[in-house]
């Protein structure tokens, strides 16, 4: 699956998105909202299609407020993933 085919799965995540403005989105909204409200199906994907070593770099860009847009037992999940699999 395509990093395009997955957001257009998922596009119900993104109400808030003008639809020609979809694709558009960046790796930190993806990422954020597929592991706070998509399915541990829809995780692996993603990590499938962009990668621990981009994963790591979406979790190493939140600090401050950015974090409080996870949930915080996801955000703690993020963080046990990224330091097991992209140290």
């Amino acid at each position: 699956m395509t990093r395009a085919e997955f957001i257009e799965k998922n596009k119900h995540l993104f109400w808030y998105i003008k639809k020609d403005k979809i694709q558009d989105i960046g790796n930190e909204v993806l990422v954020e909202f597929i592991f706070n409200y998509g399915t541990l199906e829809d995780v692996k994907q993603l990590i499938k299609i962009i990668g621990f070593q981009e994963l790591k770099l979406v979790y190493d860009a939140t600090t401050g407020r950015k974090i409080g847009n996870y949930m915080p037992e996801i955000y703690n999940y993020l963080e046990l993933i990224v330091k097991k699999y992209a140290p």
